[in-house]
């Protein structure tokens, strides 16, 4: 994953602060609730998104602006601060306000373009199958059905937007191995677990909608709410996952639309939410009618799984899930359940979208089921997982690591006085790459001092234990010395 050292780039150069002078920012905060300097900050950062700001443009003066928009100098010095204190723009002083634009959304988080470029540097930032036999089974499978020219043709053709009746009975038989039960004619196919929750928000939602989620998320899940102008919110964890009281008040004060979780298995923290507080979620959601997006894409064994949010509460929950963790992120072969009143627009989303998802791949991954290659694949990685925790364990006995038995992602809380940036760096220069906190975390929140490190990327264990034991040196010998100011 190609990543920027640092999550914002500051403008260097005197020019470049004054490139963009000759026009000046005029935002509209009618669209947003709230205080007004939030409103501001808020507009700032879509500004950005949007691209109708960009790096290095100067804002307009606060004596300017609160003209335009018709409130105090007191509102456009708070607001700037607050679009500050997100590292959305600098004040230089006698220069005026510049903007700085978060460039992670391009950058951190992305499949690096040649993987071999990089053979020497351990990457741990993905969260991807282990590599294993899916190369020869794909060319097997392949085989098979070019030998039948009719199902080729049926292919190739135009189908319905929510698929193949067999690759939805497919999936059916997939959900009931991992202990879950659905109607194929309730599941919509789609290019993947994102493509699902993206075609469910641009279904259900409206521009400034507000969504919730877990304060610490996942980025697609960021990158999705900003790409569709959606109010997003982040809310208080506990090491159980979001705490309901929070929940509660944000629903009495903000009446948000849809709530996104991940309670199999959370990304980043890789906590996995107990049944009773998935029970108290689904009845404050029944309370205010918030309706549920459960992100079930995660690597999970059957044995280790709960009841679904789904399960608990058919009505309340779309169900968004897909085959990228299980037998190969290539397929692009993800699936929604959703309440039957809501399938129309969802599947109207897709329609407008992509019209369908490509068969093809379906009827490999249908292929897979129905052969059994399907289970082979995943009971070779749930042992090699399983091995590699253990490495896991072993070596970063004694630090603070939440993990899973079945997770391919750690969570690493650091301790003082590292910062998840300059860990980040460091771990770098070192020839092992993470992801920082702050990459998961919703708006202004406070990220901790934390990295995620994926322990399925790297294509043999040696490779991860040595990455491992990197990252154990750095922790036990090194941070004091390395972030200790210089002293004169």
């Amino acid at each position: 994953m190609s990543q920027a050292e640092q999550p914002f780039i500051e403008p260097c150069h005197h020019e470049t602060l004054n490139s963009h002078t000759d026009k000046e920012w005029q935002p509209s905060l009618s669209r947003f609730s709230g205080p007004k300097y939030k409103a501001l900050a808020d507009a700032i950062e879509i500004a950005i998104t949007e691209g109708e700001l960009n790096n290095g443009e100067r804002l307009p003066t606060h004596r300017a602006l609160a003209d335009q928009l018709g409130v105090t100098i007191g509102t456009i010095t708070r607001g700037y601060a607050e679009a500050e204190r997100r590292r959305l723009v600098v004040a230089r002083v006698g220069s005026g306000t510049f903007v700085l634009g978060k460039t992670w959304e391009s950058r951190d988080f992305s499949i690096p373009v040649n993987k071999k470029t990089e053979d020497d540097i351990i990457d741990l930032t993905l969260s991807l199958t282990v590599p294993a036999r899916r190369e020869q089974v794909l060319a097997e499978t392949l085989s098979t059905l070019a030998q039948s020219r009719s199902s080729l043709s049926e292919l190739l053709d135009y189908h319905t937007e929510n698929g193949l009746p067999r690759h939805r009975q497919a999936i059916v038989r997939w959900l009931r191995y991992h202990g879950m039960e659905a109607d194929a004619d309730n599941i919509l196919i789609t290019s993947g677990g994102q493509h699902a929750t993206v075609m469910t928000l641009q279904g259900l939602l409206h521009h400034s909608d507000t969504v919730v989620s877990d304060e610490l998320t996942y980025p697609g899940f960021i990158n999705a709410t900003r790409q569709l102008q959606l109010k997003h919110l982040g809310l208080p964890m506990d090491d159980d996952g979001l705490i309901p009281s929070a929940l509660e008040t944000c629903c009495q004060q903000h009446q948000p639309r849809l709530l996104y979780l991940m309670p199999s298995l959370q990304n980043p923290t890789a906590s996995v939410m107990p049944l009773k507080r998935r029970q108290e979620i689904i009845a404050i959601a029944k309370r205010y009618n918030l309706l549920i997006i459960e992100d079930d894409v995660q690597f999970i064994s059957p044995e280790n799984r709960l009841p679904s949010l789904y399960s608990l509460a058919p009505e309340q929950v779309i169900y968004v899930s897909s085959f990228a963790k299980h037998l190969a992120g290539g397929l692009r072969v993800g699936f929604i359940i959703s309440p039957v009143d809501l399938q129309h627009k969802i599947a109207m989303a897709l329609l407008s979208n992509c019209w369908i998802t490509p068969p093809l791949m379906a009827e490999v991954a249908r292929e897979w089921i129905d052969s059994g290659e399907a289970w082979q694949l995943i009971a070779w990685q749930r042992e090699e997982i399983s091995q590699r925790q253990q490495l896991l364990q072993q070596i970063l006995s004694g630090f603070d690591v939440v993990s899973q038995p079945h997770s391919f992602h750690a969570w690493l809380r650091l301790p003082a006085p590292w910062r998840a940036e300059t860990f980040v760096r460091h771990m770098k220069d070192k020839g092992v790459k993470l992801l920082p906190s702050e990459l998961f975390a919703v708006g202004s929140t406070a990220a901790p001092q934390a990295v995620r490190l994926c322990i399925s990327t790297p294509d043999s264990r040696e490779k991860l234990r040595t990455g491992l034991e990197r990252i154990k040196e750095t922790l036990s010998s090194e941070s004091i010395d390395i972030i200790r100011p210089m002293v004169f």
